[in-house]
């Protein structure tokens, strides 16, 4: 009994933020992981201060709120004065998540080594599924959810 509740923790561990007031089926845990997954590639680019693999993942075709090309200077330019930085994950909540598309609000916080090129926030992700791999085809600024860190 016990080694069922600790799989069960870490199955909510790594899947975000879940809601106990209703029943989340194998299939919806399954497709949770899958876009956490996504988040984790995230972090990973931060981490090694790649421009290129952050901006691997969006869209190619994306203009909300900015263009490929727009993510691609942006990351170059946060990587060249701050160097690689901690991606950290506040909370994942899951506002429509099907096979092929998902709504995340997402609050997170990025720290650098300096301090001078942190920032963090609530965004509104809209993930599209291409292929085997996750891509943002847009996002957006939000409201923090009540009791958010």
């Amino acid at each position: 009994m016990r080694a069922l509740l600790l799989a069960a923790i870490a199955a909510a561990g790594a899947c975000g933020y879940v809601s106990f007031g209703r029943k989340v089926g194998d299939d919806e845990l399954r497709l949770r992981s899958s876009v956490r997954a996504y988040y984790d590639e995230v972090v990973l680019a931060f981490a090694a201060g790649n421009a290129d693999s952050l901006t691997l993942l969006f869209e190619a075709s994306i203009t909300k709120p900015m263009t490929h090309d727009q993510i691609q200077a942006w990351g170059v330019k946060f990587f060249k004065e701050n160097g690689p930085a901690s991606f950290k994950i506040d909370r994942v909540e899951y506002e429509r998540l099907g096979y092929e598309n998902a709504v995340v609000l997402l609050t997170y916080h990025v720290e650098t080594k300096s301090g001078k090129g942190n920032f963090g926030g609530t965004e509104r992700d809209t993930l599209t599924k291409r292929g085997k791999r996750w891509v943002i085809t847009e996002w957006e600024k939000a409201e923090a959810p009540k009791g958010a860190p």
